[in-house]
């Protein structure tokens, strides 16, 4: 009986995250939201959602960036993905893909923005990445 309580109550606390992507960072759209509302930055996130629009690249002194909104699951809020294509990959996104992204996050009063989503080639940051159906762009 008691091995059965115990397996009741550990079974949740064991069970695995749903499936947000490959990695072991889950996606947490909540903790984003919080920084928006918050104003909070420059923070660490992992975001789940849908690309919403594909824009065209941005070029500045940091590198050649591939921009494009995702709308975060379950939220109206939006995020601006810059991905810098000078440093990583380019992912092959298009409007409705599903997609999980992991960088720094940086308040803006439109939702806010994730970058740095790529590898950091001087190990100075946490590297950032995004997936699209299973792949993992660094």
């Amino acid at each position: 009986m008691r091995v059965l309580l115990v397996l009741a109550l550990l079974g949740p606390a064991c069970a695995g995250s749903p499936a947000l992507g490959t990695g072991t960072q889950a996606a947490d759209n909540a903790a984003v939201a919080r920084a928006f509302a918050e104003h909070r930055s420059p923070l660490e996130v992992t975001a789940q959602g849908h690309v919403e629009r594909v824009l065209s690249d941005e070029t500045s002194n940091t590198g050649t960036h591939q921009r494009f909104i995702v709308k975060m699951d379950g939220l109206t809020q939006t995020l601006l993905i810059t991905n810098n294509v000078s440093i990583g990959t380019r992912v092959p996104v298009g409007v409705g893909d599903a997609v999980v992204v992991h960088g720094e996050y940086i308040w803006s009063d439109q939702g806010g923005l994730i970058h740095f989503t790529h590898h950091d080639p001087d190990g100075a940051h946490p590297s950032g990445w995004i997936e699209r159906n299973g792949v993992r762009y660094q």
